[in-house]
């Protein structure tokens, strides 16, 4: 067994690695957005334009229609059948000799388009759970329910060692899916089936697993509304709030400042700082939430990323200090809406909250 020495970080000067995730339906610009982003990224590692870019393509070769705006890019043609003819498939082993390939031609950056073939391509993780399936029911439908779970236990721990290969990988990766519509709850406008890779409020289900997306560092997925913008954030950490505008189109400079965060410099750590500290305030109440605004000018556009969670931090401490002053322990919190039973603004007091509402928004 290896001896375990633990490092003090002052000794680790080697710059993290970033796995971004890009999802979204056809026509909403992933390609082409996450060229721009590895451009930026491969031009701050190398340090000189024109590095290469790696770029895996399982679209027939589609990432060919950019060659002539990215003369940069060195091209994959990945197949589910190879050159002898025979099939080989999407199985997620392929995908670790993809990945092993790049960090040895010491590719600075990898874009894959599109992953959601390890997912659902031939031989990717559901078609090897359809077969496992039917080697353990022997064709047998009435057995497939009781036999599913045996079958992912054979298929996850393939699935999870390709992930894990992602999270360590030496070089950069960027990671498209393919997104697809969610049907909406005719009443709330709201997906009618939340699950952890759908969220309520965001209208497209990535065609990847949640073990993927909530391993990337940053996820979002672009809307056929506004190409190449990440509208909908499913994880992007305070350092990115103010880079990923889900009304700017991301570009090369996204990708710069993303590897400049990674290799310890830029402002991503300063931007952390102000999220945190006007985060604190909120938890404090609106008062307090509104001092730091009329202090801190310089700052209201960064902390207008984060305004709905904001306010719902300042609403729910002005219902916990309502909550303790009550004689009943046992009343419910007011609701956060103004207009709703037990809210205890007067129509004045909730007029003049919500202006004030809006002229934060405003002056961001």
């Amino acid at each position: 067994m290896g001896v375990i020495r633990f490092i003090p970080v002052t000794e680790i000067n080697d710059p993290l690695t970033l796995s971004i995730g890009l999802s979204g339906g056809s026509g909403t610009g992933k390609t082409y957005s996450a060229l721009l982003m590895a451009r930026g990224i491969a031009e701050v590692v190398t340090g000189r334009k024109g590095a290469p870019i790696g770029f895996v393509d399982t679209e027939n070769r589609r990432a060919l229609h950019y060659k002539q705006d990215f003369p940069e890019m060195v091209h994959f043609d990945m197949q589910a059948v190879n050159d002898a003819g025979e099939m080989v498939g999407f199985g997620p082993e392929r995908w670790i000799e993809v990945i092993d390939a790049a960090e040895a031609a010491k590719l600075a950056v990898l874009v894959v388009d599109s992953f959601s073939h390890a997912w659902e391509g031939v031989g990717g993780v559901l078609d090897l759970h359809a077969t496992t399936l039917d080697r353990l029911t022997r064709g047998d439908d009435s057995k497939k329910d009781a036999r599913s779970q045996l079958a992912w236990a054979e298929v996850k721990p393939r699935y999870r060692r390709l992930i894990d290969r992602i999270v360590r990988a030496k070089t950069n990766i960027i990671i498209c899916t393919r997104a697809k519509p969610v049907m909406q709850d005719f009443k709330t406008k709201q997906n009618a089936r939340p699950t952890k890779t759908r969220m309520k409020d965001v209208p497209w289900d990535p065609a990847s697993d949640g073990d993927l997306m909530f391993e990337m560092t940053t996820m979002v997925i672009l809307d056929p509304s506004a190409k190449g913008c990440p509208v909908h954030q499913i994880k992007v950490a305070d350092q990115f709030k103010a880079l990923l505008d889900p009304s700017r189109p991301m570009s090369a400079d996204t990708g710069r400042a993303m590897a400049e965060w990674a290799m310890g410099r830029g402002e991503g750590r300063n931007q952390k700082a102000v999220l945190d500290e006007v985060r604190i305030e909120a938890r404090k109440g609106r008062e307090a939430m509104s001092a730091w605004w009329k202090a801190n000018p310089q700052h209201r556009a960064l902390a207008a990323t984060i305004m709905p969670e904001l306010q719902e931090l300042a609403e729910a401490a002005e219902r916990r200090a309502q909550q303790a002053t009550s004689d009943n322990p046992f009343a419910d919190l007011p609701p956060a809406e103004g207009g709703a039973e037990g809210d205890s603004m007067t129509p004045e007091q909730r007029a003049e909250y919500e202006a004030a509402i809006a002229n934060m928004r405003e002056a961001s």
